[in-house]
């Protein structure tokens, strides 16, 4: 792993028990297969091994806004309860492996153990970060900022998430996948990645991103570094 931390390892042995009463059992799941759905009760959190997950809501015109893009390490379905349906969907991006355990069952342990729930609500945090990062990015930025914000930031984690290293990484996204992340339309991305490549800030394509002038990029995306201070995220044992 890209990280030493280990949510799973900071668990006391009889808190241990109640959460993985039969141990840890790691899930496979192939890319394309939804984790849960919108609108469904789902009672489990999850926490992503390795590949990445989509998350996303479908409005009622059908239109889809994905909400994030999670990486190994990263916890998805904390926000449900057990009963009530979830706000959006989850979807293996590419072949994922995870592990998950009842959700009140880990309220549970975080309840009891100040050490798990300092790493929970760490967790949170940096959700809520770049949610208002996000956000921000939507509802101020032009075509090419919101483009340079979301490529940035996916090659950020990529690096500090799934161990790549260096200008170029793979990243298991298309277009379309932009697209629906900052609310242009596919042509519009297309578009903007082509005047981008010829202004040498960055080239993608057939799932590799190449960045060739970050520093530009930061300024285009309007990062501000007391936000975008990366944290590696909790990994699972």
């Amino acid at each position: 792993m890209a990280w030493d931390q280990s949510l799973c390892r900071q668990i006391a042995g009889s808190d241990f028990d109640r959460l993985f009463p039969n141990g840890i059992r790691y899930q496979t799941r192939e890319a394309g297969v939804a984790l849960f759905h919108q609108g469904q009760p789902f009672d489990q959190v999850l926490i992503i091994r390795s590949g990445w997950v989509l998350t996303y809501k479908v409005f009622q015109d059908g239109q889809r806004q994905i909400i994030r893009f999670a990486l190994p390490g990263d916890l998805i379905g904390f926000e449900g309860d057990d009963t009530s349906g979830m706000a959006y969907t989850a979807e293996a991006l590419s072949d994922v492996t995870l592990c998950s355990f009842k959700r009140s069952l880990f309220y549970g342990v975080c309840s009891s153990s100040p050490q798990m729930a300092m790493n929970f609500a760490a967790a949170v945090t940096r959700e809520a970060l770049a949610a208002w990062n996000h956000v921000g990015a939507l509802g101020q930025q032009s075509a090419m900022g919101r483009v340079a914000n979301l490529l940035l930031d996916l090659h950020r984690r990529a690096v500090a998430q799934c161990g790549a290293d260096g200008p170029a990484v793979r990243l298991p996204i298309n277009q379309i996948h932009i697209a629906d992340a900052t609310g242009l339309t596919s042509v519009h991305v297309c578009r903007t990645l082509k005047q981008m490549k010829l202004e040498r800030l960055l080239e993608f394509g057939k799932g590799q991103l190449v960045l060739l002038d970050p520093e530009r990029l930061a300024e285009i995306a309007q990062l501000d570094p007391e936000v975008e201070l990366y944290q590696p995220p909790l990994a699972v044992a």
